[in-house]
């Protein structure tokens, strides 16, 4: 095909900072005619699949990739001269920073590009036909991808974006390699693993998932953590979605998901739908109540453990032991003899930085009967030091139980010191036990709902902890859900037949509470229903007692008790009154 040029470029990757989407001189990256958003999913497919038969893992559709790639084809065919074959775009930036422009918050630099408009099969077999672009194709370290397309009307000329990320709070989970739709209700999944490594703030490899078509779990179950799996969708058409919430060794979660059409008649205009939702900024929290606490704390996870690789014991005795009161499973034990013991776990990548934190220092002594100094712990940010806090062996409530002490820091790191340390010291006769200290924001006052402002912008599905505390006492960690609480009544309708005059006739429909824990109770607004309920199920009973033959309607409503926040759900209701109604048999056929 003459005229067409490709154009590969690998960088190393650089972490993004969160930027609005910008559209440029009229252009917005948001919105594709439908035709190339299909074109785009189909590269994706495709890429996957040529991954695929190279035993590497799938790579899932993102948002912020996808406008940045878009954009950088409309920039390279409307404001550069034809031939023009690159990735560096009009206003000087290259594949990192227009990631970063559209709010990309993971790494990203590597891209590929087609010089000229080309269709799916083309560009993937080009691109695997060409040593630089086959490697950032199949590159395993790749999770996430964006393509775009661009082809203006007037002449045909037009440019293919593929731009790569991967985000280390982001492990994403693929159905059918990012198909666009199917027809067998029974889909492959890929689930990737958190990334190792990220400090106080990563995730650890995964242990345990769990599966459902809906985001509450509702009736989900926990089971071992494996990559692969099939998930059978129940019949019928339409978008389905499936999401994976995975856990680690120190209980936290991540939830993830992704979505295929499952039929024929998919539209095209819809196809945006698949693509990974934007990072959030802010999460609106519910069902926070802290009882006697008035205060709230949050945390996505943000943990130092002794098995963290910058754990280290500088003097003095130490061994790590097994624990299973641990949080992890494991503690640092710092023993009498050879004077004092002395350890710290530190972290350079922290990201919340310059806001009021909180460490607590979860902590176990042998002996609690000393008067005199046990322990001291402090935190070092930067050049600043806080604490150290002195514990007495009576500072703990028994012995051999894990206790927390609590002190506030900030963390500021310098050019010239950009350590967060946390420092143990055993200074006394009694065993110190080191589990991990717990890194939460300053409380606020707790109100339900609450939208958290999410300290580095980044949020993708991470387990929210919360803490609660009266400034003197706290609560022990908690998970609270970012989704809003929610009614399913199923069916959705009801609709009666009765004889006049005749016995009342009763259905059954289910009532589930989901993302949350509320009572809830059911009124009708006619008088010719009536409610009984019994646990989860509402039995709707429509007596034609007094009334003519005829077609009523009514309507059932379902509501929380005391929870605000939650929809009600309307059901309707019909009832159709008979002179007579007749019972008709169908004759029995054997085969």
């Amino acid at each position: 095909m003459r005229g067409l040029y490709l154009c590969g470029l690998i960088v190393l990757l650089a972490v993004a900072t969160l930027m609005p989407v910008r559209a440029q001189s009229g252009y917005d990256p948001t919105q594709q005619i439908a035709f190339l958003q299909y074109q785009e999913a189909r590269t994706v497919y495709l890429g996957n699949l040529a991954r695929r038969e190279n035993g590497v893992p799938p790579l899932r559709w993102n948002r912020p990739l996808t406008y940045a790639a878009r954009w950088f084809s409309w920039d390279s065919t409307e404001n550069r001269p034809a031939g023009f074959c690159g990735h560096q775009d009009s206003l000087g930036g290259w594949p990192s920073d227009r990631a970063w422009r559209f709010g990309y918050l993971g790494s990203a630099g590597a891209e590929n590009a087609f010089c000229g408009y080309v269709t799916p099969e083309y560009a993937i077999w080009g691109w695997m036909n060409s040593e630089g672009h086959r490697a950032n194709l199949l590159d395993p370290n790749h999770r996430e991808v964006g393509v775009g397309y661009y082809r203006r009307e007037s002449d045909g000329r037009g440019y293919v974006t593929q731009d790569f990320g991967s985000d280390p709070v982001y492990a994403p989970s693929i159905i059918e390699n990012e198909a666009i739709s199917t027809t067998n209700p029974t889909v492959n999944l890929y689930i990737h693993d958190r990334q190792k490594g990220g400090g106080f703030a990563g995730l650890s490899p995964a242990v345990q998932m769990m599966l459902a078509e809906e985001p509450c779990f509702s009736g989900a179950l926990w089971e071992a953590y494996q990559p692969e799996r099939t998930w059978t969708f129940d019949g019928g058409s339409g978008w389905r979605t499936v999401y994976v919430r995975t856990r680690d060794a120190f209980s936290r979660t991540l939830t993830v998901s992704d979505t295929i059409y499952l039929g024929t008649d998919v539209l095209l205009d819809e196809l945006d739908g698949g693509a990974a939702p934007l990072p959030q900024s802010e999460v609106t929290l519910y069902g926070l109540d802290g009882g006697p606490f008035p205060y709230v704390q949050f945390s996505l996870g943000w943990l130092a453990d002794d098995t963290f690789e910058t754990f280290n014991k500088w003097w003095g005795n130490g061994e790590r032991v097994n624990d299973p009161s641990a949080w992890g499973g494991t503690a640092y034990r710092l023993y009498p003899g050879d004077g004092e013991s002395f350890a710290w776990v530190w972290d350079t990548v922290f990201p919340v930085r310059e806001i009021p934190l909180v460490a607590y220092f979860r902590l176990k002594v042998n002996n609690n009967t000393s008067t005199a100094e046990v322990a001291r712990v402090s935190v070092k940010s930067g050049r600043t030091e806080y604490g150290p806090l002195r514990l007495r062996g009576t500072d703990f409530n028994a012995p051999n139980q894990y206790q927390e002490f609590a002190i506030p820091f900030t963390f500021h790191p310098t050019e010239q010191d950009p350590f967060l340390i946390f420092q143990f010291w055993r200074s006394g006769a009694a065993d110190l036990y080191v589990d991990a200290v717990f890194i939460f924001t300053a409380p606020q006052p707790a109100t339900s709902p609450l939208t958290w402002t999410v300290p580095g912008g980044n949020y993708r599905g991470q387990g929210i902890w919360v803490r609660y505390t009266d400034g003197t006492r706290f609560s022990a960690i908690t998970e609270v859900s970012p989704q809003r609480p929610h009614l399913l009544v199923s069916p959705g309708s009801l609709a009666f037949l009765a004889r006049r005059d005749g016995p009342p006739q009763v259905l059954p429909v289910r009532v589930t509470a989901l993302c949350g824990s509320f009572l809830w109770q059911a009124t009708a607004d006619r008088s010719w229903l009536r409610l009984e309920v019994e646990r989860d199920v509402l039995r709707v009973k429509a007596d034609p007692a007094g009334l003519s033959v005829g077609a009523y309607t009514g309507t059932v409503t379902v509501a929380a008790v005391d929870r605000p926040e939650v929809s009600t759900v309307s059901l309707p209701v019909r009832l159709t009154v008979a002179e007579e109604v007749f019972r008709v048999y169908l004759p029995l056929v054997w085969r």
